[in-house]
């Protein structure tokens, strides 16, 4: 099947790979992107195409960017008049999901959320969450991979409530521990406070170079946060939990 992917960064890449693997002829659009993107797409087997035949000759269109980004590669998609498999895998509130669905109206809408590390074949899972009419089709896409394509509901926004619901205690929780070491580093006591790294329920706390590590990843993940924010509201729960750890992010990048 030919797929065309947006963009191959640290996830889209590695799950377009699996798709190469599996034996999908699958496309990315190199224009406007960085020499990084293009060594991971190389790295992963994936042809450069201009936009209008990586779209037009797609039979799927797998979009997995920063969040900040998905709604605008839809409507670029959409606007080519793309009536495929749409599968969205970006961490999106529902009323953004909402968007990106309506920019794309001639295509079949997959809601995917990916939990996990990128697929590798290493001990720890990666699960893609899929929603929607079509999801057990795009689930066939990923069969006998490093990828484990679930089916978590009937209607697009399933998929991304599983994603989110993890990704506000696993990324919450890394928000939680640089705050920790922050402060205290502010007071001296770092090597006490990874001293609690025995107890049960602080796996967190064993490396005190988290928050430095965690940068890199900064400008992704607060973007992701608004979005937790705003799918936390539309649930009536405590959104600003997390525009609060949100500035977590702002303040490392």
């Amino acid at each position: 099947m030919r797929i065309a992917v947006f963009h191959p960064g640290a996830m889209g890449s590695k799950l377009a790979a699996q798709l190469v693997a599996a034996g999908h002829e699958v496309h990315w659009v190199p224009e406007g992107r960085s020499e990084a993107s293009a060594a991971r797409a190389a790295e992963a087997g994936l042809i450069g195409t201009p936009f209008a035949d990586a779209v037009g000759e797609a039979e799927v269109v797998l979009c997995s960017s920063a969040p900040q980004g998905a709604v605008d590669i839809a409507k670029q998609v959409g606007s080519a008049g793309f009536g495929g498999l749409y599968i969205e895998a970006n961490p999106l509130s529902p009323m953004s999901l909402r968007e990106a669905q309506s920019a794309v109206p001639e295509a079949t809408f997959v809601d995917a959320g990916v939990v996990g590390p990128p697929p590798t074949g290493g001990p720890s899972p990666t699960h893609l969450m899929l929603s929607g009419a079509a999801a057990d089709q795009a689930a066939t896409l990923w069969a006998g991979t490093a990828v484990t394509a679930m089916v978590v509901g009937a209607e697009p926004g399933a998929a991304s409530a599983a994603k989110s619901s993890y990704a506000l205690y696993n990324k919450g929780k890394a928000a939680l521990a640089v705050l920790a070491f922050q402060l205290a580093e502010k007071h001296g006591v770092t090597e006490a406070l990874t001293a609690q790294q025995v107890r049960a329920d602080a796996g967190s706390l064993k490396d005190p170079g988290l928050p430095e590590q965690l940068r890199s990843v900064a400008w992704r993940w607060g973007p992701e946060f608004d979005e937790l924010a705003a799918t936390l509201d539309a649930a009536g729960l405590e959104g600003d939990a997390a525009r609060a750890l949100r500035q977590v992010w702002t303040n490392l990048t």
